[in-house]
């Protein structure tokens, strides 16, 4: 599912998936400006709909400067925030399962982490992701 997300994501902020935008990890030296796409603190199922889960998604990214950190930060938290009704794209080989994402809600405003070892600025924003199982079996 966390590809897919990222690949989600791209589609609407223009990020390109393993040059700015990479799903579960990131490269440590370059690039120095990008954005990565984890999971946080596991989710949370649907005890009476097992086709339904939330899942806690984390976006971390990193940049030179502070302000084009937070900058990045935004832009993510605008194109995803308030969001609906997207099917998740399916991906070959990665997943037997289409799902849609009936809410994307942020959990809190993008927030600085200070900066890495590398001197690089950090930004973290977490959302929300609930998920419903689309095909239905078909």
């Amino acid at each position: 599912m966390l590809q897919e997300i990222a690949t989600l994501i791209c589609a609407q902020t223009g990020l390109v998936l393993g040059t700015n935008l990479y799903a579960g990890h990131w490269p440590q030296e370059k690039p120095d400006q990008c954005v990565m796409v984890g999971e946080s603190g596991g989710g949370e199922p649907n005890f009476y709909c097992p086709d339904m889960a939330n899942l806690n998604i984390q976006i971390l990214n990193r940049s030179k400067t502070y302000f084009t950190g937070r900058s990045d930060a935004y832009s993510v938290y605008w194109a995803m925030h308030g969001s609906a009704g997207w099917n998740m794209p399916r991906l070959d080989g990665l997943s037997g399962e289409d799902y849609l994402a009936w809410a994307v809600e942020a959990i809190s405003l993008p927030a600085s982490l200070g900066q890495d070892s590398n001197g690089r600025f950090l930004f973290s924003t977490n959302f929300i992701f609930r998920m419903e199982e689309a095909s239905c079996g078909i």
